[in-house]
Formats: structure tokens, sequence, C-alpha cells
């Protein structure tokens, strides 16, 4: 579960992402693009400085 109620699959989903790409962002193995990191923020309802962290 994110820190939002919303599984990683399910966050991929609604970003139209892979979910394994998501998993991979999460765990700190992968970058994602600025586009996916904007697209994952938006979802979480966050903004990028906070998906940094």
């Amino acid at each position: 579960m994110t820190a939002c109620g919303l599984t990683q699959a399910t966050l991929a989903a609604k970003v139209g992402v892979n979910h394994v790409t998501v998993v991979e962002i999460a765990s700190d193995r992968k970058r994602g693009s600025v586009a996916t990191l904007r697209a994952l923020a938006g979802t979480l309802g966050v903004s990028l400085d906070d998906l940094a962290e």
C-alpha cells in the first residue's frame, strides 16, 4: 500500500505505467522520467518535491 491507500499496481494503472516501473522507482532502482514523476505526484496529490523526499 502507498501512503494514500493505493497499491502500487493501482497507482501504476492510474498513471499509465507498468507496475514494475512503480516498484523500481519506489525502491530507488530506477529513476523515472519527469513526465512519469509528475504523473505519480499528481495522482498521489503531492508535489514533485514531496515525491523526491
